[in-house]
């Protein structure tokens, strides 16, 4: 079988989200949960694949309460429902009990589920024949409730984790259609430049980044419109992704920290091959030494949770870290 290119690879994982996608749309399955990497374009697939379709949704994101949840559920009772960025949502035991009744099969082989939603005062009810789409950068099963299991037999879970070397063939490719009315061999020279600067300071390529702040920059140079040169401002948006990122952490619940903390590795250790890189990748992240990289490594070890090592790996596990883990 020939190998693949990234670029192939990548069109390759879409297509399996896009046909998870058109289940739901053509009601074959009642919910997504698509999880991956901050910036590798989900969103922006879900979407696409659902405008390209026809098809009416309610998109939410950010946080969002049980009672909000089931409001989005009794107005758009027919419609497929975004919900981007709200891991919170699945830390709240009524809100899980909301999404399993909106995402049950009824044993009379219709679409309509019934949706309680109880208060103190009140007791609503919704019928629903719609389907949910949850976007996050967590796995499902970082979420630590009993209630998950239930939920994840009643949807299709995905994971959309591009490697770094994916994720630039997209940027290349999306430079390539001259993308925010910037010409195609200046949005490839402004790939090439916000490339190096996230390998220069350890953070992983985005697609977010290089749509949403690296091409803005340059246009707003170019429009004559700044004091600093473009280089400038794409580097110093760089670095304010670094910043947050490391920020970040800190603001989690300790349970969201330690899964956060466990997918970094996770990246960090699908990407690099070797323990200088790996070391420099996760201080850079998370500003943490390596003691607790290695914390977290012996973890997904011990649960099989680690890429598959070659042989350039197998070379990383060096008397001195063996001894660090143990």
């Amino acid at each position: 079988m020939p190998t693949l290119s990234p670029l192939e690879n990548l069109h390759r994982q879409q297509s399996l989200i896009k046909d998870r996608i058109r289940a739901v749309v053509h009601r074959e399955a009642n919910g997504v949960y698509l999880h991956g990497r901050p910036g590798s374009s989900k969103t922006f697939i879900v979407r696409t694949t659902l405008d390209s379709l026809d098809q009416r949704y309610a998109y939410s994101n950010g946080h969002l309460t049980p009672a909000g949840l089931f409001d989005l559920i009794e107005k758009n009772p027919q419609s497929v429902i975004v919900l981007d960025d709200v891991s919170a949502i699945f830390e709240q035991p009524m809100a899980l009990q909301i999404l399993l009744a909106a995402l049950g099969t009824p044993h009379d082989g219709s679409r309509i589920r019934t949706v309680r939603y109880k208060t103190a005062v009140d007791d609503k009810v919704a019928h629903f024949e719609g389907s949910i789409i949850a976007i996050s950068n967590l796995q499902l099963a970082a979420h630590a409730n009993a209630v998950l299991e239930a939920l994840q037999d009643r949807i299709h879970v995905m994971a959309f984790e591009p490697t770094d070397e994916e994720v630039e063939a997209a940027i290349y490719e999306i430079a390539s259609t001259a993308p925010r009315g910037v010409a195609v061999h200046e949005a490839a020279e402004v790939a090439d430049f916000l490339l190096e600067q996230c390998r220069e300071m350890g953070l992983r390529p985005s697609v977010r980044l290089f749509m949403d702040k690296a091409l803005p920059d340059y246009r707003l140079w170019r429009g004559g419109n700044t004091e600093s040169d473009w280089h400038d401002l794409v580097r110093s948006s760089v670095r304010q992704m670094v910043i947050p990122q490391q920020r970040g952490l800190r603001d989690l619940t300790r349970k969201d920290q330690i899964a956060s903390e466990r997918n970094i590795v996770r990246d960090i250790c699908a990407t690099y091959s070797s323990r200088k890189d790996r070391l420099k990748a996760w201080r850079a992240k998370t500003r943490k030494g390596q003691s607790a990289f290695y914390r977290r490594f012996k973890e997904l070890e011990r649960e099989a949770q680690l890429p598959e090592m070659n042989e350039a790996d197998t070379s990383l596990r060096s008397r001195k870290e063996v001894a660090m883990l143990t």
